[in-house]
């Protein structure tokens, strides 16, 4: 059986930087790997306990920064890193404008590389 993608919104492969904070009280750098308007993949090499379903707190490192409140909905640990996915579930408008705009800004150099081939 073919696994196909449930995803509504275009993911955007970054190379962004951020931070994240758990409800248990860790805070640790990761990495934005890629990003859509529902949720981002996220590597750290901080050896964290990270769960499915653990609610964070995370800051984009962008233009402005850029914050929201994640669940985590997978982890994969591939040493010395973790990967996780998170979906947005708490972000406010300024912030949601900010995410819109660096999705934007993402979409349109996918799109000019496509034709400057």
């Amino acid at each position: 059986m073919e696994k196909r993608d449930k995803r509504y919104y275009t993911r955007y492969r970054t190379k962004l930087e951020g931070k994240v904070a758990l409800e248990k009280g860790f805070t640790f750098p990761v990495e934005i790997l890629d990003i859509s308007a529902e949720g981002a993949r996220l590597r750290t090499d901080s050896q964290v306990p990270l769960f499915q379903g653990d609610i964070i707190n995370i800051v984009i490192k962008w233009k402005s920064s850029i914050k929201a409140k994640g669940e985590i909905r997978w982890v994969k640990e591939e040493r010395p890193y973790i990967e996780f996915g998170i979906r947005f579930i708490e972000m406010d408008m300024a912030n949601r404008e900010a995410l819109s705009s660096l999705i934007s800004e993402y979409a349109l150099s996918a799109l000019s590389d496509l034709y400057t081939r």
